[in-house]
């Protein structure tokens, strides 16, 4: 697997920046599940089942939807309050469109968010710290909105829902 150096960039309150992601990357396919918790992935600790991708366009517009998203936000306390509301942006329009999202869909969005932290030079370990807390919280608000899989299933009440709870 090569590494994909993709630089994004932005102004945020009308300031350049550019954020520089790297990402592992194969067949057309970025792998962008470096930060998620291993058990939300596979429901197991199987390291071989902890790569979740997609393909580096879609890659690249779902991060651009972030920023841009960020972009528009006039004032936030915090940088990481900024980019939580990019991802809050995407997750609502995703649900503005379809009217439920996939639980798997949710963690591509929040990978973005996580590689976008990276960019931002935020510790990696607090980005580790902080996935299960976004993800959780997301699924809590929208916990009527969010399935398990492309079957129509509940998030609620599902494994990977006590998985993800032990993890906060």
């Amino acid at each position: 697997m090569e590494s994909l150096r993709l630089n994004f960039d932005t102004e945020i309150l009308g300031v350049p920046r550019t954020f520089v992601i790297e990402v592992p990357y194969q067949n057309g396919v970025v792998a962008t599940s470096e930060f998620c918790p291993t058990e939300l992935l596979s429901g197991t600790i199987d390291l071989m089942a902890a790569i979740r991708g997609e393909t580096l366009d879609r890659f690249m517009a779902d991060c651009r939807h972030q920023l841009i998203a960020m972009s528009k936000i006039p004032e936030t306390d915090t940088e990481l309050d900024r980019h939580i509301g990019g991802l809050m942006a995407v997750v609502m329009e995703h649900l503005s469109r379809n009217k439920r999202i996939f639980f798997g869909d949710l963690l591509i969005y929040i990978d973005c968010f996580s590689l976008l932290l990276k960019a931002a030079g935020f510790d990696e370990a607090e980005i580790r710290n902080i996935y299960p807390r976004v993800t959780k919280t997301i699924v809590d608000l929208y916990s009527d909105y969010v399935d398990s899989s492309t079957d129509g299933m509940p998030f609620k009440g599902s494994i990977t829902e006590t998985l993800l709870t032990t993890l906060v």
